[in-house]
């Protein structure tokens, strides 16, 4: 179960478990990365006997290994998420750390002017609030309407069921 847990956090960079199972991978991760920091065929060799695929060995040690060169540890980060619906189970997101080419580069986009966000209209922050008292007014306005009353009918039996009793 670690060793595809582990394969699943170096391919996709990020895994949503169980707190317990997050706390425990961290060392696991920790130590593919730091093998693939190492690159000796040893290393090598130790990586793929853990894990199952080529192609995240070959990522561990060529783009991990680039990626984390200046850090020693802490390649992943685990954020608390809700709760499990079925089991009420803690879960967690486990995921590797960005680069630090990828924090600059997103620093630029930072210092652009936010923009506003418009008010929800199916909350009905479109309108201005003058406007709405304007129209609650009216709404509590009674209307004057002249409205013809009618006797209630009483129903009919139908068409056959009157005929008989008349010609009794």
């Amino acid at each position: 179960m670690l060793r595809n847990l582990t394969l699943s956090i170096l391919r996709y960079e990020r895994v949503k478990t169980t707190e317990a199972k997050a706390k425990e991978i961290r060392g696991e991760v920790d130590r593919m990365i730091n093998l693939g920091k190492d690159g000796s065929l040893e290393a090598r060799r130790r990586a793929a006997a853990w894990l199952p695929e080529t192609v995240i060995v070959n990522k561990v040690f060529d783009d991990l290994a680039k990626r984390y060169a200046d850090r020693t540890s802490g390649f992943t980060r685990w954020t608390r998420l809700p709760r499990r619906v079925g089991d009420n189970a803690p879960l967690a997101l486990i995921e590797l750390m960005p680069h630090d080419e990828e924090k600059k580069a997103a620093e630029p986009a930072e210092e652009k002017p936010r923009r506003r966000r418009l008010p929800s209209l199916r909350r009905g922050g479109g309108e201005k609030k003058e406007e709405k008292s304007e129209e609650k007014a009216e709404k509590a306005a009674p209307k004057k309407t002249t409205r013809k009353k009618t006797p209630a009918r009483a129903p009919s039996r139908g068409a056959a069921g009157s005929r008989s009793s008349k010609e009794d």
